[in-house]
């Protein structure tokens, strides 16, 4: 097998990205999003010109992981409120205890400040997530509702401390 590679990625590899998002969030949100939900959040989420306003509008940074040639992963970060602020981490379920989560978290520090501390929103009902970041340092902050599009959810933010 050979070593895992996270890549910086612009607007013209955002397709794969919602593809990988297509195929991590059935998966991964099972039991957590009601199943009917998960179309209709990845239709608004992952759509290329959403995405692309993250990266042109929203400042925001784009990795993907790769293992043995293949798109296994990504995650996007941004700055703001002297934070990195991890907005997208997902890993396909055979990629996941490689090490790839922990070294997309390390890629957003290396570029956007080893110096600062990493927050990120997670949702409340994620035990995974929250038991991966929890292995990584980071400490649940405070509890937020957020809404996206139409659902409102219960978050946690999550601080890494620098």
């Amino acid at each position: 097998m050979g070593s895992p590679d996270i890549i910086p990625i612009g607007a013209g590899d955002l397709p794969r990205v919602a593809d990988l998002a297509y195929r991590i969030w059935p998966e991964a949100f099972a039991g957590i999003l009601p199943a009917e939900r998960i179309p209709g959040m990845l239709a608004e989420i992952y759509a290329l010109e959403t995405l692309a306003a993250d990266i042109a509008v929203r400042d925001h940074h784009y990795w993907l992981a790769r293992r043995d040639g293949a798109d296994v992963g990504f995650a996007s970060a941004y700055c703001a409120e002297g934070r990195v602020w991890i907005k997208k981490l997902y890993l396909l379920a055979e990629a996941r205890g490689l090490g790839l989560g922990k070294a997309l978290i390390a890629a957003a520090r290396v570029q956007l400040g080893p110096e600062l501390p990493v927050a990120l929103y997670v949702n409340d009902g994620n035990a995974p997530a929250i038991a991966f970041y929890r292995s990584q340092g980071f400490e649940i902050e405070r509890r937020v509702p957020v809404r996206m599009g139409p659902y409102d959810f219960t978050d946690y933010v999550m601080l890494k401390r620098a």
